[in-house]
């Protein structure tokens, strides 16, 4: 099973101004401790879908306490949304299939008459046409565009509420687009896929992994957390 965690992180030093607002939420809930810094809460609504919990959100970040939204699919990539002040204030998206949407996309463009992308990964030579596109796609101007479009509303030093100036600008380096795309020659990898374990690093919320909502709520304990 892959790892999907959800949740919204804040300052524990706020615990008391936030933790009675909780009902307000007006759905289920869980609140955790997640260390010593950092206290995180599960809505129902984990995917913060609806209008409704959307300005709860903003309406509880009108209190002084920014709130980080924080998601981790393994399969599929990461992100988060900041609140706070009562506005959404930064956001960023990290993709890890980016390229073999791009790669069907162009397969479905050749191929018009494969419906179903594993029709042509059974076939040998087009199997190795799928992979000689995902190679080149990695490296490719629209790769970085549409990469960069999932940051285009990151802005790091909005994390002043959170973090001191270092590791705001650790978080500049790790949101560079030219240091997340770029492959290194050994592993054929780039920085986009270890990118959450730093980010989780910088802002110290190492614990936050392998916890939902759904997973608290159908009696699961095994996630560590108070």
């Amino acid at each position: 099973m892959s790892e999907f965690t959800t949740g919204v992180l804040y300052p524990r030093r706020y615990e008391n101004k936030l933790i009675k607002q909780l009902p307000d939420s007006k759905q289920p809930y869980f609140h955790k401790r997640l260390n010593d810094e950092w206290n995180v809460f599960f809505l129902e609504d984990e995917w913060v879908q609806t209008a409704e919990t959307l300005q709860y959100l903003l309406d509880l970040s009108k209190l002084g306490v920014a709130l980080l939204w924080f998601h981790d699919a393994e399969d599929s990539g990461w992100g988060f949304r900041l609140f706070d002040g009562g506005y959404e204030v930064s956001s960023a998206t990290i993709s890890y299939i980016l390229d073999m949407e791009l790669a069907e996309m162009e397969m479905k463009r050749r191929y018009p008459s494969i419906i179903d992308p594993d029709d042509y990964m059974k076939e040998e030579e087009l199997r190795k046409e799928y992979d000689e596109l995902i190679d080149t796609i990695i490296t490719s101007q629209i790769y970085r565009q549409e990469v960069q479009k999932g940051l285009s509303r990151c802005k790091p030093q909005l994390f002043r509420s959170f973090l001191p100036p270092k590791q705001i600008q650790q978080l500049h380096s790790l949101f560079d687009l030219n240091i997340l795309v770029e492959i290194d020659n050994e592993t054929g990898s780039s920085l986009l896929y270890d990118s959450v374990d730093l980010f989780k690093e910088i802002l110290g919320i190492e614990e936050m992994m392998w916890v939902n909502y759904s997973y608290l709520a159908s009696g699961g304990r095994d996630s560590g957390l108070a």
